[in-house]
């Protein structure tokens, strides 16, 4: 016979723990770090105006960050094709491409102005986000989902297998 403590005590300590351990997707979030499949830590910086930029303005989205600078062919050669995918492809849908350029925001407001860039830049000129993403050499991707995990890293121009990865990410954003 169970005395009226014991059932308390059981429904107090145990009935919790049951819907923890039954509860689907509550896994807690992974370690934050800039390996794949960790939550991305905050990228701040600023545009070529001075206006902030924050990798956590685009959470909900994912985010390609784009290491690229202007004296770089293959970053240069990346351009017309990033800009159709942003203009035309993913417009409308939740997906950001986000450059971190190392350059000057003097070099950078010249590049723009034979060169629109319809999409965020921060001005790296220093190669302090660079530095903290491993970002060694150029150009250097990495794809952020709408959870803000990251989901893959690259070194090299842009390729159909890179896109392809931007595709099924921007996907699952889009499911219910």
């Amino acid at each position: 016979m169970f005395h009226r403590r014991t059932v308390l005590s059981w429904l107090v300590f145990a009935c919790p723990a049951i819907v923890l351990i039954a509860l689907p997707g509550c896994d807690p979030p992974p370690p934050e770090g800039r390996e794949v499949g960790n939550q991305a830590p905050e990228i701040v910086g600023a545009d070529i105006n001075g206006t902030p930029v924050r990798l956590s303005e685009f959470r909900g989205k994912v985010v390609l960050i784009n290491f690229w600078a202007t004296w770089c062919p293959p970053c240069r050669s990346m351009i017309p094709h990033e800009r159709e995918m942003v203009e035309q492809k993913y417009k409308g849908s939740p997906f950001v491409l986000l450059g971190v350029a190392l350059d000057s925001p003097e070099t950078l407001k010249q590049f723009f102005a034979t060169n629109p860039m319809p999409w965020p830049n921060i001005v790296d000129e220093h190669r302090l986000v660079a530095r903290q993403w491993e970002a060694n050499h150029l150009p250097s991707l990495a794809l952020v989902d709408h959870k803000g995990v990251i989901l893959q890293k690259w070194t090299g121009a842009a390729t159909e297998e890179i896109w392809a990865e931007v595709a099924k990410a921007v996907a699952n954003a889009e499911a219910p």
